[in-house]
């Protein structure tokens, strides 16, 4: 008998630890966030280092959600795979059906809230630089002026196009909690017909055995009757 805890507790633990991560590096963009739309302080290099920090801690967030989308998937796959290699040929057990997708459930929703929680402080912060956005300039100005417009129209593309991603990321989740609920639903379904079944099943056989033991009866009195006039029938031939 194989103890061992399916390969889906592994994936839960791994989306955990991701999680985690993720929550320590949106700590620190938080901070980054609220200091870098700080106003009057215009020093070029240090408001440069800020945007490739929050740059590099907004694409390793976004992957963090990207890798966890990704190991959710893998579920589907290791039931797939526990189906067709099961130990002696028996099929998976409803149990740990219900368990992988009970866990791929609870994991997808539990990444959508922290991603949804980080979308909408994405939001918020593009609407904080796009209120401190600079004039265009509309003549010739300082090569320093037009440096800081181009560098913050780009943060505030790649920041927009982050929102779309974590959007993206959002709807294959919940799509994915629909499905597994949609599952559990079929299996409970499943579960009371075939109880259903068996209660019928079990009318059945009490119909059947009292027919059975109705038959034997009758055969009984049959063969005692036919004992009688047998035994009457003799009686009257000695006589």
């Amino acid at each position: 008998m194989d103890l061992l805890p399916p390969r889906w507790i592994d994936v839960q633990d791994e989306v955990d630890d991701m999680l985690k991560e993720i929550t320590l590096k949106s700590a620190r963009l938080d901070k980054l966030h609220a200091q870098h739309v700080l106003p009057g302080f215009d020093d070029e290099h240090i408001k440069q280092a800020e945007e490739r920090e929050i740059e590099a801690l907004t694409q390793d967030i976004t992957r963090g959600f990207l890798a966890c989308q990704k190991a959710i998937t893998r579920i589907d796959g290791m039931v797939k795979e526990a189906r067709r290699t099961q130990r002696g040929g028996a099929p998976l057990s409803q149990g740990d059906e219900v368990m992988a997708a009970n866990i791929q459930m609870a994991l997808a929703v539990r990444v959508q809230e922290v991603s949804a929680t980080f979308r909408k402080k994405q939001s918020n912060y593009l609407s904080k630089l796009r209120q401190h956005r600079p004039e265009p300039l509309l003549r010739p100005g300082p090569a320093r002026l037009r440096d800081r417009q181009i560098s913050r129209e780009r943060e505030i593309n790649d920041i927009a196009h982050g929102i779309v991603e974590l959007a993206d990321i959002f709807r294959d989740l919940q799509a994915m909690v629909i499905d597994q609920g949609t599952m559990l639903d079929r299996i409970d379904y499943n579960v009371e017909r075939m109880a259903t079944d068996v209660k019928g099943a079990e009318k059945e056989l009490v119909v059947a055995t009292s027919y059975q033991r109705k038959t034997t009866k009758r055969k009984i009195l049959l063969l005692l009757v036919l004992l009688v006039v047998g035994m009457t029938a003799q009686d009257t031939l000695e006589g």
